[in-house]
């Protein structure tokens, strides 16, 4: 068991399994209409499968690049997915706030490998920023996102809940039985628990933001699908002048009720025949 639930190999499957939606994302995106912020959820898998594959070489390459970039591209990927709900739900994200927490943690995470070196630290600094992200997109999800779907996602509300409660959890409870870390590769079954979880909870994550890319396609087709039964059903039309009665029991020119209800523009132009009516001597 141990030497299946090995800590690197776990790390570096998880990079593999980001590319991987990181390439399922970008299939989409070239198929399927989406909409603002799907670019940065794109980004944000390959960010995460970039910052796991190089923690997976720590011990071989250098901590600059194993620990401080890995470390940062892994946060700076759920930033993306933050900035990309943003977008996605219409509204401006906080980008000055994003800023500020890279440059923090950055130099948190530096602190903590070259001036007092502590992995236990680390891991605190990281599961601090991870859940101030993930309760910033439980935010967004809660009050933003409605206004797009027309509904709450109570699923990924709660998920995202979850998320936040794992990690705090795992490194409280590993804090108070004294457990101390010193080296992450040869970290025990409960860290290589949390690699298996993290691993699940982001494949769940990009399949729920794909969803409702998904959903909302489908609300602009059913939406177009409804306007165009109102065009081709039964329409009360004066057998005189021609004007159509709308459902508020309005009477319109025909040109205006079709631009109310179709995506249509009109622009006015005379028929041979009424030019000859209306302008004779113009006539040849």
């Amino acid at each position: 068991m141990d030497s299946f639930l090995d800590m690197r190999t776990l790390i570096f499957v998880s990079g593999l399994t980001s590319f991987i939606l990181f390439a399922c994302m970008f299939y989409i995106r070239r198929k399927q209409k989406t909409y603002d912020g799907f670019n940065y959820w794109i980004l944000a898998a390959l960010a995460n499968g970039s910052g796991m594959l190089l923690l997976s070489r720590h011990g071989f390459w250098p901590d600059i690049l194993s620990i401080v970039v890995a470390g940062a591209l892994i946060i700076i990927s759920i930033i993306f997915v933050n900035i990309g709900l943003g977008l996605f739900a219409g509204v401006r994200p906080y980008y000055e706030f994003y800023l500020l927490s890279m440059f923090v943690f950055a130099a948190l995470y530096f602190y903590f490998i070259y001036v007092e070196p502590c992995l236990t630290s680390r891991l605190i600094v990281f599961t601090f920023f991870q859940a101030l992200l993930c309760i910033i997109m439980l935010i967004i999800v809660r009050r933003d996102l409605p206004r797009v779907l027309q509904i709450r996602n109570y699923a990924l509300y709660w998920f995202l809940i979850l998320i936040v409660a794992w990690p705090v959890f795992r490194i409280a409870a590993s804090f108070f039985a004294g457990e101390r870390l010193t080296d992450l590769m040869a970290a025990g079954f409960s860290h290589q628990l949390s690699i298996l979880v993290s691993i699940a909870a982001y494949i769940i994550l990009i399949i729920a933001l794909i969803l409702i890319n998904a959903q909302r396609v489908e609300q602009e087709m059913l939406a177009a699908q409804s306007e165009i039964k109102t065009i081709t059903g039964l329409i009360p039309i004066c057998a005189h002048c021609k004007k159509i009665r709308d459902d508020e029991g309005s009477w319109n020119q025909l040109e205006t009720y079709l631009s109310k209800h179709a995506d249509l523009e009109f622009s006015h132009a005379l028929c041979p025949e009424c030019m000859q009516n209306m302008y004779p001597a113009k006539t040849i």
